[in-house]
């Protein structure tokens, strides 16, 4: 049953205040066209991806839903009266960058009152009377984001959770605790039947289990608009003369049915097509109750064919990367896969990118496979130039001491970036506990799992650009603009709060670097690297983070997290620079897809 209490925020009444604290909000992104040519293309292929953009659209339906049971009645009802008044309109294009009532900027604080809720129409929740069309209810969002998203219980805690995990066998556990399952109660499905006028017979036979909790796959709990996602992939999959992208979108199909991923997972990583397509559920962020949960997401691009023969140095030395990570031998993998490296130029997006826009991703993050085949990275180099243009360059010029700011440039922020993505597929992943029992990084860590991974990938990707230096596969003159860059970019991935991954891992990349004296603050409030602290520091926070995985260590987790996730002083006065100066907090893509449509006609 569905829980529609109203909850209340603090805010103005007055409709001038509101509009201006939203147009605030809304400046902190740079709207910015997103235009990539379809050059080498096949005629087959453009007709295929058309097609492809539709089936976005489908698992944008998916991540609505996955976000907050009311997301979608929300969404609807703010486009319906977006043209209303111009406070209408604001609320309308800042959800639609959020995708939720929560800002991501801002720890995910609500930004909308619950005058701004929906009005959803419930016609079977009583009994039919005659010119009365049924009840009226106001969809009123939480103020506080729900931590498990829609992937469980609005009132299950951690503790009923585990109660219930501990009575199942070990495969129901596995759907309990893994990314293709949401858990809803027992109780509250024969309230539901009960109002849809259904039999509760079958619903009735289980009041008296010990437990309310159940596993209900994804392919069922979103079986409608799966089956209309299914048709596309399956219609793309017959248009494409590409059989390795004819296999995925088809395999795809199979697994939203099926609910099992792995091969379409394996197909992804071999895909060798000038569309670069992925599309599917993977991300945990939003689970921030366990990190278990995966949300449906779309990235479609064209594969620049150019810049990814540049970049297969880093596929290439990942398991000698892996022999000389900064931590015991006894923990490191014997057989890491060279993880293939794709840049394409992105077309369009959909589903979990919602706030700040990735510029890179590595997957699967399915445990079996990153053992047996590693991982594979797809870099969206147009969103890296735009961030890199009106982001970084602007922060570098507000914070970073001015003999130090020729050191920032594209080639170190893209590099590092790389990296970055190269080195969520080293490290721990699968590991055995001090007891010898078998888990992974993942399941032991729980929801502080997001935060630490982006950290280590980070930290120990600043590393290996400096290894491979020492081994002369980069050149010396990356030293310093990498890590010039990387200080310009902590300020950039704080700003996009403590409460997200990416934020609270670079928080605490800043605060140790700074600490050990890798990072200085000047009197004018402007920063620089200490070159000859950079290194030592570097390793140390790298041996720390890898440790603490490999042993499968909550406690030690969450206090690091705890001391150094965090806004200190010297972070403080870089951000209030940057609101000072106004610089943009990330970009807004806005993609051209009626152009693409027609250039694919």
């Amino acid at each position: 049953m569905l829980n529609y209490s109203i909850y209340y925020q603090k805010g103005s009444s007055n409709d001038m205040d509101r509009s201006l604290i939203l147009q605030k909000q809304l400046d902190r992104y740079a709207p910015i066209c997103i235009n990539t040519e379809l050059t080498g293309v096949s005629e087959a292929d453009r007709g295929a991806l058309a097609v492809l953009i539709e089936a976005a659209m489908v698992i944008d339906e998916v991540f609505y839903l996955q976000v907050w049971y009311g997301n979608p009645a929300l969404r609807d009802w703010l486009k319906e009266h977006s043209d209303i008044s111009n406070l209408d309109k604001l609320k309308w294009m800042y959800y639609s960058i959020n995708k939720s009532p929560w800002s991501c900027l801002d720890e995910n604080e609500a930004f909308l009152t619950t005058a701004d809720s929906a009005v959803k129409l419930l016609e079977k929740s009583t009994k039919a009377v005659p010119g009365w069309k049924g009840l009226e209810y106001k969809v009123a969002f939480p103020m506080i984001k729900p931590p498990g998203a829609n992937f469980y219980p609005t009132d299950m805690d951690k503790k009923e959770f585990e109660l219930w995990k501990s009575s199942l066998k070990d495969d129901q556990q596995q759907a309990a605790t893994g990314f293709f399952d949401v858990i809803r109660r027992h109780s509250e499905s024969i309230l539901d039947a009960s109002i849809g006028s259904e039999t509760l017979s079958s619903a009735q036979q289980v009041v008296g289990s010990p437990h309310d909790l159940y596993s209900v796959p994804f392919s069922l709990e979103y079986k409608p608009l799966l089956i209309k996602a299914v048709e596309l992939l399956k219609k793309a999959g017959d248009l494409t003369d590409t059989p390795s992208l004819e296999r995925l979108l088809k395999g795809k199909a199979d697994a939203f049915l099926s609910n099992d991923y792995y091969d379409s997972d394996i197909a992804w990583m071999e895909l060798d097509s000038k569309l670069d397509v992925t599309l599917g559920p993977y991300e945990t962020y939003e689970d921030t109750l366990f990190g278990y949960k995966a949300t449906f997401e779309a990235y479609i691009g064209i594969r620049d064919e150019e810049a990814t023969s540049k970049i297969k140095l880093f596929g290439d030395h990942l398991q000698v990367l892996e022999q000389n990570l900064p931590f015991d031998d006894s923990y490191k993998s014997k057989d890491v896969v060279a993880a293939p490296i794709r840049v394409m130029q992105l077309i369009y997006n959909a589903g979990d990118v919602k706030g700040p826009q990735t510029v890179a991703f590595n997957l699967p993050n399915d445990e079996r496979i990153v053992k047996e085949r590693g991982t594979s990275m797809v870099m969206m180099k147009n969103v890296s130039e735009a961030k890199f243009k009106h982001i970084l360059q602007p922060i570098a010029r507000t914070c970073i001491t001015e003999e130090q700011r020729e050191y920032i440039d594209f080639e170190s922020f893209f590099t590092h970036t790389i990296c970055h993505e190269c080195c969520h597929g080293i490290g721990p992943h699968a590991i055995t506990l001090p007891s010898g029992q078998k888990s992974s990084v993942r399941l032991e860590l729980q929801e502080l799992h997001s935060a630490l991974e982006e950290a280590k990938a980070d930290i120990v990707g600043l590393w290996a650009l400096r290894f491979f230096i020492k081994q002369d596969l980069l050149p010396k003159s990356l030293l310093k603009s990498m890590y010039v860059s990387f200080l310009a970019g902590c300020f950039r991935s704080i700003r996009f709060g403590l409460e997200e991954a990416h934020g609270k891992g670079q928080a605490l990349q800043f605060n140790w670097l700074f600490e050990k004296g890798a990072f200085v603050l000047h009197t004018d409030g402007t920063f620089s690297v200490n070159f000859e602290e950079i290194e030592g520091a570097v390793e140390s926070l790298s041996t720390e983070i890898l440790t603490i995985q490999a042993r499968g260590d909550k406690a030690a987790a969450k206090s690091l997290l705890l001391v150094y996730g965090k806004m200190i002083e010297p972070l403080q006065v870089a951000m209030d620079k940057l609101e000072t100066v106004q610089v943009p907090v990330d970009i807004a893509p806005i993609f051209n897809v009626g152009e693409v449509l027609r250039e694919s006609r």
